[in-house]
């Protein structure tokens, strides 16, 4: 079956409001829902969770301040994220 630009046009005007409706405003939130693995994705976060835990309580110890330890262990996570996204390189 072939179809026309304009077709193809609308299909598209019509699949993007669909994709704003429910929320998926950005390319990020697209990409999730259509290329990631959830069992993958419920992993990542329960590792990143654990990970923060762990940081808060020794930094929290550390540091003796909880609203240090945060800010702290938020700028370690920050580091840690743009490493990884330095090495996603295709």
């Amino acid at each position: 079956m072939k179809i026309t630009k304009r077709q193809l046009r609308r299909i598209i005007a019509e699949e993007k409001k669909k994709l704003e409706e429910v929320g998926l405003r950005n390319q990020g939130d697209y990409a999730i829902g259509a290329y990631y693995d959830v069992n993958m994705m419920d992993d990542f976060n329960k590792l990143m969770y654990d990970m923060f835990h762990n940081a808060m309580e020794a930094a929290t110890e550390d540091m003796g301040d909880k609203e240090d330890a945060y800010e702290e262990v938020m700028a370690g996570l920050e580091t840690l994220i743009d490493t990884a996204m330095s090495d996603l390189r295709f």
